[in-house]
């Protein structure tokens, strides 16, 4: 399932919520990890080459403090580190890239932050965001218990779909929810009677199901909902990746992920 986790350390206080986060994500089924650090070349003051010893050391001294029944790797890699993140996880032939991602103060708003969002428009693989608080004081819990679908009924979220299937029967409670957000009368009455087809059709593979077909705005119906239910994790697809690497996120894959202090899974579409 989720067997090999990238880890992008940053070093800063959000290292160690990673850290046991992949801890949880052993219910998933991991059992590597390759923690990977960049020497970002965006900015002039970014560390320089003559510093890889001193991170090689400190990415070994988390390395050793991850429990014994996970295989841990180290790397260090230069350049932009979205980018950096992305290739990496190919090359080593990770399942999921593990982040984290800010909170939603009323400035953070507006981004995720910017190797956040490069991830989130980059992977072409599950990408977990992790939430961070402002100043990173925000709590987060390493327990999974309740996963909220978000899904939209398209072939960009088949891929997320599965995932949430496969995932599911981890979980203590699992809700799949559609948003209907047409503001057409008849159109919105043949959206809703698919969604409540496919609804039940994913019903049918996943025992204990609760699904939900509503109207309203997407992204602020995923967020009162996964409040409401005390979600902890959301599984959003997102646009797949064309031959020349469409960036689009998707507009409501993109709010989720910037929205409240919730982990969030992105699937990634098929490859147009």
């Amino acid at each position: 399932m989720l067997t090999h986790v990238l880890i992008a350390v940053d070093f800063s206080p959000a290292t160690p919520r990673l850290i046991a986060r992949l801890r949880a994500l052993r219910t998933l089924g991991a059992k590597e990890a390759t923690l990977v650090h960049v020497l970002s070349t965006r900015y002039p003051s970014a560390p320089a080459e003559t510093h890889r010893a001193e991170y090689e050391d400190r990415l070994k001294q988390i390395a050793d403090e991850i429990d014994p029944d996970i295989t841990v790797h180290t790397r260090i890699e230069t350049g932009e580190p979205g980018y950096e993140l992305v290739q990496t996880a190919e090359n080593v032939g990770a399942d999921l890239i593990l982040a984290g991602k800010r909170g939603s103060s009323r400035w953070r708003e507006l981004f995720l932050g910017s190797t956040a969002l490069d991830l989130a428009r980059l992977t072409d693989r599950p990408l977990w965001l992790e939430p961070i608080g402002p100043d990173d004081e925000a709590p987060t819990t390493a327990e999974l218990r309740h996963i909220l679908l978000a899904t939209d009924g398209s072939d960009a979220a088949t891929p997320a779909e599965a995932m949430f299937a496969q995932l599911s029967g981890e979980f203590q409670r699992a809700i799949a929810l559609h948003v209907v957000a047409t503001s057409n009368d008849h159109e919105k009455q043949k959206e809703t009677c698919d969604a409540e087809r496919a609804m039940a059709a994913l019903a049918e593979q996943i025992n204990g199901l609760d699904t939900t077909v509503i109207d309203g705005d997407p992204s602020a119906v995923i967020a009162e909902t996964a409040q409401r239910e005390a979600i902890d994790l959301i599984v959003v697809g997102k646009r797949g990746r064309s031959s020349i690497q469409d960036l689009l996120l998707g507009s409501t894959a993109e709010a989720v992920c910037r929205r409240g202090q919730r982990s969030v899974l992105l699937v990634p579409g098929p490859r147009a």
